[in-house]
């Protein structure tokens, strides 16, 4: 896997222009490393590169598509786009350096859950930035914590929340041939899997086209993890399994606002072609706001001054000196544009309000587009061309599944997630022998006796010294080893 990434290492040059100072994360056949101006190190830049494998579709372009028509946007929640070039293996995208991801900053949390306040703040946040991925005709189709970052910490755009990789969007709006308009692009009966099994919806496990809507429903269960600490779920890899408890909303409601189990359930009236009420769906997360008394002066957990500070007090006191901070200030105020009082809701309302868009499905497309698509024979002449949408059932029970024709188009989607299954096994692989290899390395450093004697190694095939000491008193000068995380591009 090592061979297929782009020849980038620390201290090479890129471009001419761009120095690779430090790596921050790798995966599949990309890496992203923080880069500095030859010509003037204080400016720093986040730089992604990707080599370009024959199996497999690069997802740089579609990266440098999403931002680019973000940034024509102004979008404030998006990377700024600084320059896209070749290397010798590779192409890559030079964009705006950021903070940590949400995924970061939770696993900093010792509760591993954000404060109400907090998970309101990124919640709305995260809904505006795919409404405007929506808005430009894309779904993102990998929303989680991991792929949204904030600000650099100490500056004002810590409180700033931006949405991060791109190289699996889709484009689900297309032009309209005939009067120049946009129509919605025609959903394929068979998809390859895309996302991440925790947030992703159940519609993207039963392998459906995603829609706006599936973006939301991964917000979603981002919310209730940041309030909760975890997912039902979670750890759980099984498919079947995880199907099952996220279509048992028992306990997923339990814990949380009510406002929050409305939102899901305007989700569940939704399917591929309906438009998601954005404006119902934020009005929910501002009646918790506004009902808890929440301000935008208010410290988030990460701030100084907040509920965690002094969590990530380190984080900010390390950063280089000769870094130029973006001190910019954020108007979180207009960001949030907060009601002065709570909009009144009705069940109602979330329920029918999915109805009110289904002229979305007149401009569905009738022909097959560009998608892989089984021969309607093949299915068998008494086989319904689409099955009605059932409510989903209550009994813990597996989930049925669908029959799907041997067509080679239907090969075709069956090889691409074999080889997308073998990366992540491959990953997760090469992520545990790295991690039992530290900690093994860990434990050859010290040997403690029965009789306290500490033995410490001076290097491989030397003699050991030996240090008479308490244990109490050796053992908390023992120096920890940090054993860093693999993080890095997903491609799913």
């Amino acid at each position: 896997m090592a061979a297929n990434r782009p020849k980038i290492k620390v201290a090479s040059v890129i471009n001419g222009k761009y120095l690779a100072f430090r790596k921050l994360g790798e995966g599949g056949c990309g890496v992203i490393y923080e880069v500095a101006m030859v010509k003037c190190p204080g400016r720093r830049f986040a730089c992604k590169a990707e080599t370009t494998v024959f199996d497999e579709d690069p997802t740089l372009p579609m990266e440098h598509k999403v931002i680019s028509k973000l940034n024509e946007k102004n979008s404030i929640h998006c990377v700024e786009l600084i320059e896209k070039g070749q290397g010798e293996n590779y192409q890559f995208l030079v964009m705006t350096l950021l903070g940590p991801s949400l995924d970061a900053i939770r696993s900093t949390l010792p509760t591993n859950k954000f404060s109400t306040y907090s998970t309101l703040v990124i919640a709305i946040q995260a809904l505006d930035s795919l409404r405007e991925i929506h808005e430009i005709g894309y779904v993102h189709r990998d929303v989680k914590p991991a792929n949204f970052a904030i600000g650099t910490l100490g500056t004002p755009k810590q409180k700033l929340l931006h949405v991060l990789d791109f190289g699996i969007a889709r484009q689900y709006l297309v032009k309209d041939g005939e009067d120049g308009g946009m129509r919605i692009r025609k959903a394929r009966r068979i998809v390859p899997f895309r996302g991440t099994l925790r947030y992703c919806s159940v519609a993207a496990q039963e392998r459906k086209e995603q829609g706006r809507h599936d973006d939301l429903w991964s917000l979603f269960y981002m919310i209730v993890e940041f309030i909760k600490g975890s997912l039902p779920w979670t750890g759980i890899c099984e498919e079947d399994k995880v199907i099952v408890m996220k279509e048992d909303v028992t306990e997923l409601y339990n814990g949380i606002e009510s406002e929050c189990a409305m939102f899901a359930q305007h989700l569940s009236v939704l399917r591929y072609q309906l438009k998601p009420d954005y404006d119902l769906l934020r009005g929910l997360l501002m009646n918790v706001f506004v009902r808890r008394n929440f301000n935008p002066q208010m410290k988030v957990d990460w701030e100084k001054g907040g509920k965690y500070d002094s969590h990530f007090e380190k984080k900010t006191s390390t950063l280089p000196s000769v870094t130029e901070r973006d001190m910019t200030e954020v108007d979180l105020v207009k960001i949030l544009n907060t009601p002065e009082t709570e909009r009144n809701i009705t069940m109602e309302e979330i329920l029918v309000a999915g109805k009110m868009n289904e002229k979305d499905d007149e401009r569905l497309n009738t022909a097959q587009d560009d998608t892989i698509i089984e021969e309607d024979g093949a299915r068998g002449s008494n086989r319904p061309h689409s099955q009605p949408i059932t409510p989903p059932e209550t009994s813990k029970k597996a989930p049925r599944r669908r029959y799907i024709a041997k067509t080679p188009s239907v090969h075709k989607v069956e090889l691409i997630e074999k080889n997308w299954k073998k990366k992540q096994e491959d990953a997760q692989r090469d992520k545990f022998m790295k991690n039992a290899l530290a900690a093994k390395r860990a434990k050859e450093d010290f040997i403690v006796p029965e009789d306290n004697t500490v033995l410490r190694k001076k290097s491989a095939g030397k003699a050991m010294e030996a240090t008479t000491t308490t244990t109490t008193t050796k053992t908390s000068s023992v120096e920890k080893t940090n054993v860093g995380s693999k993080s890095g591009i997903e491609k799913s």
